[in-house]
């Protein structure tokens, strides 16, 4: 919500009124995706597809916010993203690759 990290599952939809919400489907440039879906697919990482919308907009803000310096500080900072099928290594991989690409090399 307005460029930052939010529980979507603790804010009330009738308090994000005038604010700017970015969901999963607004990361993706027309046909391209965001770099970070990409790596989901090329990464495997996720199964069951319950979780992946939310690690992926967690692991976009965890970018942005520059929290990708090594695995144990992306892992602390998406530590409240919970994968029952147990896809961390998969995702953790899939953010670093992103934050490579998203910084231009």
């Amino acid at each position: 919500m307005d460029g930052k990290r939010v529980k979507s599952c603790l804010n009330l939809a009738a308090l994000a009124e005038g604010h700017e919400i970015t969901t999963i489907e607004g990361l993706a440039q027309g046909e391209e995706l965001h770099p970070l879906q990409a790596g989901f697919i090329e990464r495997d990482g996720f199964q069951c597809g319950y979780c992946t919308s939310g690690q992926i907009m967690s692991g976009v803000a965890c970018i942005n916010e520059g929290h990708t310096g090594s695995p144990a500080e992306i892992r602390e900072w998406m530590s409240s993203n919970l994968c029952r099928c147990g896809c961390y290594d998969n995702i953790v991989a899939a953010i670093q690759d992103a934050a490579v690409s998203m910084k231009g090399g």
